[in-house]
């Protein structure tokens, strides 16, 4: 298995609404690995979707035939910024609170900044062509990729730790303990620890040594959703 180790900073503020509470809207720290596949252009949606329901099952089933898949992002540094929109006194906003008279209505949106800058893997069975810029979030956030480290995986077998963050959909094995990140449309987990076989790459950031690890047999499978809680 060839695994590619990827930089992402960003060059915009990203949003996109993890929590809405009230009229505050918050984006979490992490990248969603079902976005983030579509952002990379490795996975296709048509440009209407006239009946507002997710294609993941369609859309994400072509990458597994490829043998192609993207682990969601986690950060390496970040730091987050509060901007004010007016709000459109429509029902959409089901918490918007009714007012006869002609009054403004504003909404606050909690969003990563900047320079913040998010690590995630690619597993492959052969090269894989990323592009150098993507656009994210609700507001098509730019941000700019680098690749870090580009080998094949050493198979091993034992107890392990993932330091990155996962989709626990898309892993064959339940950890033994993690940490869970409560996100749409699936959430993810974090300091994750198993015990079987994995893949293991060592790679060099600024002459630092790290090593990646990362369970067998991941593969995008949405159609948990369904049964999974949101």
């Amino acid at each position: 298995m060839l695994i590619t180790i990827c930089r992402l900073v960003l060059h915009d503020y990203l949003f996109y609404a993890s929590r809405e509470m009230g009229r505050l809207y918050e984006t979490e720290k992490y990248l969603h690995n079902y976005g983030l596949t579509y952002a990379l252009g490795l996975a296709s949606s048509p440009f209407a979707n006239l009946a507002q329901v997710p294609r993941y099952q369609d859309d994400l089933e072509e990458v597994n035939r490829r043998g192609i898949y993207v682990t969601p992002a986690y950060p390496v540094s970040y730091s987050f910024a509060f901007h004010t929109f007016k709000m459109a006194q429509e029902k959409y906003y089901g918490l918007t609170p009714q007012i006869s008279s002609n009054q403004v209505v504003y909404g606050r949106a909690k969003e990563l900044a900047p320079e913040s800058t998010f690590t995630f893997c690619v597993l492959s069975e052969d090269q894989v062509v990323l592009p150098c810029w993507i656009r994210l979030g609700k507001w098509m956030a730019k941000a700019h990729l680098t690749i870090l480290a580009c080998s094949q995986a050493r198979l091993k077998q034992g107890r392990y730790h993932v330091a990155g963050a996962l989709n626990p959909l898309d892993v064959a094995t339940m950890p033994d303990n993690c940490n869970i990140i409560a996100m749409a449309p699936a959430s993810l987990i974090t300091n994750a620890y198993y015990d079987g076989d994995y893949y293991e790459i060592s790679y060099s950031v600024q002459e630092q040594q790290h090593t990646a690890c990362l369970p067998v047999a991941m593969r995008y499978r949405p159609r948990h959703l369904s049964t999974s809680s949101k």
